[in-house]
């Protein structure tokens, strides 16, 4: 899985609907701060990307530094500040394969490495 995209208007609904007391001034002002730091590259203390809609309440952590998961499921996070990868389809990631038959490679994200796909840039 991954993050869900959302627009900071749609995210500012949502939260202020969970979070009546909280003021939207301060909750957009506090996302905005966030995404401009994502966006300067301040990073996890960990190392990773911080996780911005997380990171406007709590300091700047990435998801897992956050949450203690491993990746998001059905979790938002501002359209702005989600990268675009390469497609996962037909990966696995490590969280879903049994402990036990786990070997071989994967990348910073979790998913499996397959060393077929990728040219032997020793002898280039």
């Amino acid at each position: 899985m991954a993050f869900k995209p959302i627009s900071l208007k749609k995210y500012l609904k949502i939260h202020l609907n969970s979070n009546p007391s909280m003021k939207e001034a301060t909750v957009k002002k506090a996302l905005k701060d966030a995404l401009k730091t994502y966006k300067d590259g301040k990073r996890c203390s960990c190392g990773n990307d911080i996780w911005v809609i997380g990171a406007a309440f709590v300091g700047n952590k990435c998801f897992t530094c956050i949450t203690g998961e491993s990746y998001p499921t059905d979790d938002y996070e501002l359209k702005d500040a989600i990268k675009k990868r390469p497609s996962t389809a037909g990966r696995k990631h490590i969280d879903e394969i049994p402990p036990k038959k786990i070997a071989g490679f994967f990348d910073d994200d979790g998913y499996e490495v397959n060393l077929d796909l990728i040219k032997n840039l020793l002898y280039v």
